[in-house]
């Protein structure tokens, strides 16, 4: 809403209320007309009436018109998007193809598993990304969400031609789950011995107790 709708919303609000007020003082009779008039006649003595009641009858009747036929209509742009603008038009980029890109960025990357996803520009025009994601935990977090910050940077810069400012995740859980892709590490067993070794040990063992 724009400053004159503001404004002339105000006052004819005000000049409601104030002519409910005298409409219920006059009812209840707590104040006559009688008064009222007086009242108003020493208040505007000495001033030029007929100017001031034209300059503002003009007024109102500007702020009338006003409102009922140039109403300003809020601009819903943006807001379930981002906009683009060029020389040839403007683009709308909705919000759920922006959360598309970003959970197929996430899927390719072993490990994270996307939640959900917000986008939105702050008050310089600047693209912010958060992102809620589960990981596993046969994945280092830090390297993960370092990735998944320039892949998803990249992706909107290639997909949509966007500058991303930040991107922001959490991770909400750390999952006891494969993760495809990786090198599976295999336990260290502890060497066997060949069969030769372990008897010479054993016959060294019994002459060492023999002799003692």
């Amino acid at each position: 809403m724009k400053f004159l709708d503001k404004l002339a919303l105000k006052i004819f609000s005000i000049i409601i209320l104030v002519v409910s007020i005298i409409a219920i003082l006059v009812v209840t009779e707590v104040v006559s007309l009688e008064s009222i008039g007086e009242f108003l006649v020493n208040l505007t003595d000495g001033i030029d009436m007929v100017r001031v009641t034209i300059i503002a009858s003009v007024i109102l009747l500007v702020l009338a018109i006003k409102g009922l036929f140039f109403t300003s209509r809020p601009k819903n742009e943006g807001k379930n998007g981002i906009v683009l603008e060029n020389q040839s038009g403007k683009l709308v980029i909705s919000k759920e193809s922006l959360d598309n890109l970003i959970a197929s960025v996430v899927k390719e990357i072993p490990g994270a598993e996307s939640i959900s996803s917000r986008t939105f520009l702050d008050k310089n025009k600047n693209l912010i990304v958060y992102v809620t994601t589960i990981l596993s935990k046969d994945v280092m977090i830090k390297d993960v969400s370092q990735e998944l910050q320039e892949k998803i940077k990249e992706a909107l810069k290639r997909t949509a031609d966007l500058e991303v400012k930040e991107v922001n995740i959490k991770v909400k859980n750390v999952v006891n789950k494969k993760v495809k892709g990786l090198p599976e590490t295999k336990e260290e067993k502890p060497e066997e011995k060949p069969e030769e070794t372990q008897a010479e040990e054993e016959n060294t063992d019994n002459n060492e107790e023999k002799g003692e």
